[in-house]
Order: structure tokens, then sequence, then C-alpha cells
């Protein structure tokens, strides 16, 4: 009980002896203010406050101060200093080159990262920064800016803007995204989709040009923060309490002027300060910012430290900062002229020095045991992360599309060359779609059964296979795809090889075989066929000189046999066998004809250039094509109606006739295959037309089909690229014929086409 005693009798000793001595700190420190203000008295005390804009109504409350005489009467001179963009504010205030300083939320990001700011109060209760979009269609939501060119500042002032989009897990690689501060040329561009902008100032522009736009609102994803908040340097708050207490008293009142004489304050803005901006837009202004401070609702000035601390969640979230700090530092208490800090502190500072050097000394001696282990997990730690790096790098950069496959067949990562092949961005695959979904319904079913048979008859797995790849678009892939089990783990690497165009060269090689053994065959066919139409042509001819009547031998045997040739003749005319033999004798024609053309047609041109009659060259295709039917009824050329608009006096052409043969059939089958599908709509009609310039002789095919729309029009010489169904066209009759006249003959090959009107192909050969 004595010893309670004598330790209560001590603790008294010493807090009487510490209030002794904050009492005598606190005498002598009330002299020195008193000596400080009675100075004040006769000069007034210079300051400056950095705005963080230039000069508008965003800043009213300081203008009004300064006019109405409010610094003035508190003993301040204020000098208000508009931003240069090259210097950040607060850097300005921290470096002492200003006193005060005008900025947003991005205070707290300098404050936490250790710079010593203090925030003298909210004026803006709410963030004027919005996303506004202002091209056709208009976004609503920050969803729909993937893809989109947006114009956003990755300067911290831009803060909460950037939270949004992390909060909404958009990332800046999602959007095409353009890194600076809007300028007026931008609000119209219409290569900008979406502008990081004010409330208070962009829309005033495309409402007074009657320009559609849309406003997305941070604070509708639940990200508030505040807006203009006003704030000094520690060094200031701690040297010249009274200045910054005065200071934020006639800034305060200033504001409340403002806001209830707001007409009043625009013209001093204009008249005293330059404001470029209009009255009229000032106007504007002035009742966003009155929305914004809310000073019917809230006392202006005023600072929620639970909803700065949210902030401060906010911008670790964004990865801005990396660890917590305690916010008691960062406000500034009016009524105290100090930072608001805890009584005990003070008390017990003695206690925790010694606290903190017994727990720096312990921290050493541990420090000096885990410094080995730490070094050592440092290095293993930078050879994991470059491994990682690595392995990242080649999944990435791989020449294939490569994915990577759980145990269920989900997707869990997949590269850019996967998603450039699937159609799909990279979001929108990993850990949401199966690779099942990539697979034909037919080759789907040709897997399971597969499976079933592999697992009833116990053949292992293949790492390798083939199989139909479906895009988004419902186009078909030939694809090789490589599989592995990833040690340690039931997932699996997929590396995907596009066997497309390679299986195209396997059928067209095949195709071409194929062509060549009926080229030969109809070449045999043809001579065959020579034989006996020689005779039916040989045949019709005798008897048709059998009953001339200008042949001797022909009348002496029919007067032999009582009669004359004109009766013979006269019996054959009455019962139609001279009509009989004339179309017997012009269909032998005709068909040696087509027999004749077929067998120059599969001729090689193995004689050169020769010069050749272009007209010529298009009846004999015209006669060979005329008896072409297609067996699956895509068109019958009996039914087209030929148009030809020949120049008669057309020199003759310098050029190989084989590949000139060749080109001519191709543009007029397609032109034929085209006009099929309008045929119930207009009759078909071909319509062949030839003339010349002083440099080219001049072909054009034109049809009466449905044409051809830009993005055909565009492709349509491209190798593989057609528009007929499967199985109908390998694509490369056009590649090979614009091939043949550019190239081989040096011309000019162009298509003049229009959706529901029908094409044209014009051929240019150069005459030297």
């Amino acid at each position: 009980m004595k010893n309670r005693c004598l330790s209560e009798k001590n603790a008294a000793k010493k807090t009487s002896l510490f209030a002794r001595v904050s009492l005598s700190l606190l005498f002598f420190s009330t002299l020195l203010l008193c000596a400080q203000n009675a100075d004040a008295n006769e000069d007034l005390d210079k300051v400056t406050l950095q705005l963080k804009w230039f000069h508008q109504f965003q800043f009213a409350g300081y203008y009004a101060a300064l006019e109405k005489g409010y610094y003035k009467d508190e003993g301040l001179d204020l000098t208000i200093i508009e931003r240069d963009l090259k210097l950040n504010p607060i850097d300005q205030v921290l470096e002492g080159k200003a006193d005060f300083g005008v900025s947003n939320s991005e205070i707290l990001l300098h404050y936490l990262h250790g710079e010593k700011v203090v925030l003298l109060a909210s004026i803006f209760q709410h963030s004027p920064l919005v996303f506004i979009s202002k091209n056709s269609p208009l976004l609503h939501s920050p969803h729909d800016f993937i893809g989109k060119k947006v114009l956003l500042s990755s300067d911290a002032q831009d803060i909460e803007l950037r939270v949004l989009l992390k909060n909404e897990g958009i990332s800046l690689n999602d959007i095409s995204w353009i890194d600076r501060f809007a300028s007026p040329e931008d609000y119209f561009d219409p290569y900008i989709d979406v502008l990081a902008a004010y409330t208070t100032n962009q829309p005033f522009y495309f409402e007074n040009e009657n320009k559609p736009y849309s406003i997305i609102y941070p604070s509708t994803y639940g990200v508030d923060f505040y807006g203009d908040t006003l704030f000094t340097s520690q060094k200031q708050a701690q040297q010249h309490p009274e200045r910054v207490r005065k200071f934020l008293r006639a800034s305060l009142k200033g504001w409340l002027y403002a806001l209830n004489h707001q007409d009043e304050i625009i013209d001093v803005i204009i008249k005293k300060f330059g404001s470029l901006k209009s009255k009229k837009h000032l106007q504007f202004e002035a009742k966003k910012i009155q929305k914004l401070i809310l000073p019917d609702l809230v006392k202006i000035g005023h600072s929620n430290p639970v909803r700065w601390q949210r902030i401060s969640d906010s911008l670790k979230k964004l990865g801005m900062i990396s660890d917590q700090k305690e916010l008691s530092g960062f406000f500034f208490d009016p009524s105290t002229g100090r930072f608001v800090v805890k009584t005990e502190t003070a008390l017990y500072v003695t206690a925790l020095f010694s606290i903190i050097i017994l727990i720096l000394a312990l921290t050493i001696y541990i420090a000096r045991k885990l410094k080995k282990e730490i070094n050592s997990r440092k290095i293993i730690e930078t050879k994991l992360k470059k491994s990682e790096k690595y392995y990242r790098s080649l999944f990435e950069n791989t020449g294939t599309a490569t994915v990577i496959l759980t145990e269920d067949f989900y997707i869990k990562h997949c590269n850019e060359n996967f998603a450039e092949l699937s159609g799909f961005k990279c979001a929108e695959i990993e850990n949401t779609k199966k690779w099942t979904e990539f697979v034909t319904q037919d080759e789907l079913h040709r897997m399971r059964e597969y499976a079933l048979t592999r697992k009833d008859s116990k053949i292992p797995t293949p790492t390798s296979y083939d199989f139909k790849f479906l895009r988004r678009n419902g186009e078909i892939k030939n694809i090789h795809v490589y599989v592995e089990r990833i040690d340690g783990s039931t997932d699996r690497v997929a590396s995907l090889i596009d066997m497309t165009e390679k299986v195209k060269t396997q059928e067209l090689l095949i195709q071409t075989e194929k062509m060549l053994s009926v080229g030969g065959l109809a070449a045999g066919m043809a001579h065959e066929i020579n034989n006996p139409l020689a005779g039916i042509l040989q045949g019709a001819q005798n008897i048709k000189r059998r009953i001339s009547t200008d042949n001797k031998t022909n009348i002496e045997i029919a007067r032999s046999k009582g009669c004359s040739c004109e009766q013979i003749n006269d019996y054959l005319e009455e019962r139609g066998v001279i009509r009989i033999l004339d179309g017997i004798k012009n269909s032998g024609e005709r068909a040696a004809t087509i027999v004749k053309n077929m067998l120059d047609f599969t001729r090689r041109n193995e004689s050169g250039r020769t010069g050749c009659d272009i007209n010529t060259l298009l009846d004999g295709i015209i006669d060979l094509i005329s008896c072409d039917y297609d067996l699956r009824k895509k068109y019958d050329f009996k039914h087209t109606e030929i148009i030809k608009e020949y120049a008669h006096n057309l020199s003759l052409t310098n050029c190989y006739r084989i590949e000139i043969e060749q080109v001519f059939l191709n543009l007029v089958k397609n032109a034929a295959y085209a006009m099929y599908e309008t045929s119930k709509i207009r009759p078909p009609k071909l319509t062949l037309r030839t003339k010349a310039d002083e440099l080219y002789t001049i072909i054009e095919i034109e049809d009466n089909g449905p044409g051809m729309s830009n993005k055909v029009k565009r492709r349509i010489f491209e190798p593989f690229f057609t528009t007929k169904s499967p199985g109908l066209g390998t694509g490369l009759g056009l590649s090979v014929s614009f091939f043949i006249i550019t190239q081989n003959h040096k011309g000019i090959f162009e298509v003049d086409s229009e959706l529901g009107k029908g094409s044209k192909f014009t051929i240019k050969i150069p005459k030297v």
C-alpha cells in the first residue's frame, strides 16, 4: 500500500512538471503570436494561391474573397497564380513556390506517397470528372468502351476515372487509349469516341452546337471522390498555423458570397482576371458547380475522414499505393490551427521513444539473422520471375495459336493468335468457353465415337490430330493440334496450326490433275469424233452431188430409168429430203466447229505470242460454251441472250491465244453462274464488247446478274476467294486470269460492279 502511494505521488510530480513546462511554452507562444499579429497589422502578410487550371468560375470563391476584401480583413495580401500546364500545383506548393494550392482527390495520393501535404477543405463534395460519349451510337456504360477510342490522361488528376474502369474490370488494354488531356479540337473530333471531361465545362460546347452526347458518371458505379480541394504544405501549417487559419476562413467566406452572387463574380472574372470563357459559358459553369458544392446540404469545405479512407482503399485497389497509411496527419483542424493528433501522444512520447529504441535493437538483431535467408529468397524469387517472364513470353509470342485447358476442357488461358483464329477476344474466352465450343457438331460426334472406341480397346490418347475448327462467324478451318499435359498439373497445353490453305492447295492439285485428265480425255474424244463426223459430212455432200441436175452422169442414169433429174429433185423437195440433207450438213459442220474449238483450247501454247483476232476468239468461246450445261442445273447457256458489240476495224492483237481464251472462258462461265441467281427476276443477258484506243485493245464482258458488294469487289482477284457454294469453285479462276493479263501481257484488268445491277469486267491488252 505504501509503495502504491509513493508511485502515485511520483506520477503526480511528473505530470505536474510536464504541465508547468507546457504552460510555459504556451505562454511564450502566445507572446510570440501577439507580436506577429502586431507586425501584421502594420504590413499585410503576402501569400500566394496556385490554381489547378485557368481563370474560370471553378475558383470563384477565391476571386470573391479577394474582391470583397476578406483576405485583407484577415491581414493577408493574396496573389492568385494561374496554372502552368508544365507544372503540377502540388509540386509548386511543396517546393515553396506557392503557399496554398487547389487540387482534387489527387492530393491524397501525394500524401500516401509520403509527401508532406495537408488538406484544408473539400470545396467540391463531388468530382466533376466524367466520361462523355459523343459519337453515334452514343455509349451509356463503361463496358461499351471496349474497342473504342478513349481520351484519358494517365496523370493523377484523372484517378477517379481509372478507378471506375478498374472496378468494372476494364483494362486500358481493352480500349484504344489516347493518353493526354482533352483540347477544344478533341470535342468534335470524330476519331475520338469517348473523352474524360468536366461536367462544368465540355457539355457547354455540345449543347451550344446542338450536338448529342451522353455522360457516364463514376458515382453511378460506386466511385464518388471529392472534387476541388484546398491544401497547403505541412511546413506551412507547422510554422504559420494562424496564417493558414486566416486564409481558410477568408476563402470559405468568399465561396459563400460567390455562390450567392454569381453574376457579380462572373463580371469580376471577365474584367479583372481575363477569363477566356464567355459570360454564358461561365454562367453554365456556375450552375453546375452549385450542385457539386451543395451549400444548402453540407457546410462549405466539409471533409469526411471515413470517405477519404474509402478513397484511399480505392487507390490501393488500383495499385497506385502499396500500403495503407494513417490519415490523421492529412487533415488540418481550423479550430485549433494544428494537425489532428491524439493528446496521449504528448504525455507518453518519452516512453514510446524508449520502446522504439528497444524494438530497433531487437529488429537489428533479428535482421542480421534473417538477412541471408532474405537474400536467398530474393535470388530465388528473381529466378522464378525471370522463368515466369520467359515462359509467358513464349506463350504470348509463339507463332501458333496456343491455349491452356483445364481437366474439364475449359480454356484457362489463350494467346492473341488463338483469339485472332477464333474471332473472339481473350477476355471473352478465358475461363468462360470450353474447347468443344470451337469444334463443329459433325467433328464433335466423330471425336466422341473415337473416344468410346479408344476406351474399349485401351488405345492411348493421341497427342496430335486434325479436326474442323469453328470460328465465331461460322467459318470452318482445318486445324492440326498438338496436346501436351503440364507436369504436376491436370492442365494441358494445346498448340493449333491452321492447315486450311494447305488443304486447299492439296485439293487444288487434285482438281488440277483431274482437269488435266479430263482435258486429255476431251482431246482424245474430239479426235475420235472427228472420224465419224467426217464420214457423215462426206456422205451428205455425196448425196447432194448425186442428185445435182448439172451432173451429166446423173442426167443419163435418170433418163435410162424413164425420168429426169428435175423430176427426182421435185420429188425430194416435195418430201423434204433436201431440207433434211441441209440440216445434216449444217449440224455436222456445227459439230465440227465445236470439236475444232475444243481441240484448239486444249492445245498448249507452244508458239508464243501471235497476232489474234479478238472478235474471232470471243466467238469461238461462245460457240464452245453454248453447248455447256451444268448437271447440277446452275445454268443452261442456251437460254442466255448474247449481245455482240464488236469493233469491226479492230486490228490483230499480239497475245498468247490459249491464255486469252482461258481468260474469256473464265469470265463467261462466271457470268453464267452469276446470272442464274437472278434468272427468275430477269432473263440472262451477256454483252461482249470490243474497241480500241491508241494504246490498248479493249474487251468488255458485261452481265446483268446480281452484282457485287464493295467488300467482295475488293477481294475478287484474291487466290482461293470465291462466292460460290463449297465444292462449286476453287477461287482461282479470276486470280489466274488477273495474273495472265497483268503479268504475262502487261495489261490492265478492272471490274465495275454494283449490287443489283450486274458486273462488267474490262481487259486492256497493249497493242505493242
